[in-house]
């Protein structure tokens, strides 16, 4: 018995796994339907079978489990083959890591099983959406979140889900997409009456499920290209300079002067109204470049008519705090951006004195930046408006909107050599395809070493450079103006209905279950008194 568990423990993993295969670069839908039923069979065979509730739960984690570490292996690959760090501290991390990010499916299947109601229909289609949302947005929000792998991106290139992205975000993405796997689930369940056309065994609720899904398909179609901002001036050329710098190189103080005379090329050659460079382009605060070095790459760049801005670590007050800074060079105040949202144990420290262990085996360079603070505002480049995120920035919705509703641009700027020729690039750029969709602006993705990529409002990815080239690409792209309704209202609207539908799914039970012992009582007092 124990040998037939542990066989279906590891085929959970292995099915959270296939998930994995719908996000790009593969991009199969399909696998991440495929699984979703695959862990919704197992909880509703679970149930039936009355299946102890830990061997439940701990099937969902191991499903969670697949999940997180096929899309996010990268993890090791970053710490061991790139930071350097001793293997079994990359081991111990990518463990600990993926299993932290676990507990939030083990967390909705347990509210899943505990809201349940006798009512199957409103089960798959409404409460399983609902309770696996909740825990993509308390990941995405507890110990500073971390949403990647919400099931949201996998639909960035679905021609039926993107006009939904400006109106009800990412979390109404992953909803919808559940609903979806629930309400196929609901067909195969009853299969033999609905394919059948038996209608006397089709009851009101598959009637109403199926108009539901019929309205979504045709809502999406309709959706699909509607436009809510518009252009704003006129198209604003952009160079972006993929330096393809490598870690080993940009971090070694032998080779800084090296990396700015490649840079220093690189900006002469740019001919665009605004020229950019991945974060922390340079590594060194701009007091210590060599004497003159800034001032000749702002003079190589207005002489080409562009302003310059570069990803560097820029000091804000006397006290020697930093942040990480997207700085307009060839403005003459220098103005900047400055992370917001930073990476936990990557750019600070948390609990620094119970993890300096941690920091002395992994020895990562700069790790003690400042917040640069919330809202922003957008920084006017070029007679455009533009909002700034850096980095895994971009994988936080609900945090750009309000400079992105003052903006006609925006930009992310990031560094991806940390993660190789991984998958962790082109998750990044999914990231970006639904900010940019959500905002309907063009989203500009400038990188060290890819992917470097134009997106315009509707999520497609227009213009790229090749990974791991030192390259330059010029476009031209529009500003917008105008408001989505996503911009509107954010993510409430979508996480109040999860939680409204959690608290029916708890009246629901309560009034039923109560029932059911009143019931019992009457039939046993009728019982003695006979």
């Amino acid at each position: 018995m124990k040998v037939k568990q542990s066989l279906i423990y590891l085929a959970l993993i292995i099915t959270g796994a296939f998930t994995v295969l719908a996000f790009a670069p593969a991009n199969h839908g399909l696998c991440l339907i495929i699984a979703l039923l695959g862990l919704l069979a197992y909880i509703e065979y679970s149930i039936a079978t009355h299946e102890l509730h830990s061997n439940l739960l701990l099937g969902a984690y191991c499903f969670g489990f697949g999940l997180f570490v096929a899309q996010l292996y990268w993890f090791f690959s970053s710490i061991y083959y790139v930071i350097g760090a001793p293997l079994i501290v990359a081991i111990l991390a990518i463990f600990i890591c993926n299993g932290y990010l676990a507990l939030y499916v083990l967390l909705s299947v347990w509210l899943y099983k505990r809201l349940r109601t006798p009512f199957s229909e409103f089960n798959y289609i409404i409460l399983f959406p609902s309770v696996w949302v909740l825990g993509e947005w308390l990941r995405g929000w507890i110990f500073t979140g971390f949403s990647w792998c919400d099931i949201a991106y996998a639909q960035v290139d679905n021609s039926l889900m993107q006009g939904y992205f400006p109106v009800i975000g990412s979390y109404g993405i992953s909803w919808l997409t559940m609903s979806i796997v629930g309400f196929i689930f609901m067909i195969i369940q009853n299969r033999h009456n609905l394919l059948a056309g038996n209608r006397q065994k089709i009851n009101l609720a598959q009637r109403a499920a199926i108009i539901y899904f019929a309205l979504i398909a045709i809502a999406g179609y309709f959706l699909h290209g509607k436009q809510y901002t518009e252009k704003y001036g006129k198209p604003v050329k952009i160079a972006m300079i993929q330096g393809n710098i490598a870690q080993s190189q940009k971090w070694s103080s032998k080779e800084i002067l090296n990396t700015l005379g490649i840079y220093s090329s690189l900006i002469a050659k740019a001919k665009a109204d605004i020229v950019l460079l991945p974060e922390t382009a340079f590594v060194v605060y701009s007091n210590f470049l060599p004497q003159h070095y800034l001032a000749d790459i702002v003079h190589f760049a207005e002489s080409n008519g562009a302003e310059l801005v570069i990803g560097m670590p820029k000091v804000i007050d006397k006290k020697g705090n930093y942040v990480n800074a997207a700085v307009v060079v060839t403005d003459p105040k220098e103005k900047y951006y400055a992370k917001s949202h930073l990476v936990p144990y990557g750019e600070y420290t948390p609990f620094a004195g119970a993890f300096s262990w941690f920091y002395s085996l992994i020895q990562l360079p700069m790790v003690g930046f400042s917040s640069g603070g919330e809202n922003q505002p957008p920084l006017v480049i070029a007679n455009q408006k533009v909002a700034f995120n850096i980095c895994y920035e971009n994988g936080f919705g609900s945090e750009l909107i309000e400079a992105a509703k003052r903006s006609t641009l925006m930009i992310n700027i990031s560094d991806m050599v940390w993660y190789g020729t991984t998958i962790a690039k082109d998750l990044h750029l999914q990231l970006s395809q639904a900010r940019a969709m959500e905002n309907q602006r063009y989203f500009i993705q400038e990188t060290n070493t890819g992917l470097t990529a134009i997106i315009d409002p509707f999520g497609k990815v227009i213009a790229r450079l090749p990974e791991f080239k030192r390259m330059i690409m010029t476009d031209s792209v529009n500003g917008m103006i105008g408001t989505t309704p996503y911009q509107k209202y954010g993510n409430y609207p979508v996480i109040m209905l999860c939680g409204l539908i959690i608290l029916l799914g708890f009246i629901i039970n309560k009034f039923y279950f109560s029932r059911i012992i009143v019931t019992k009582d009457i039939k046993n007092e009728e019982s003695i008194n006979n």
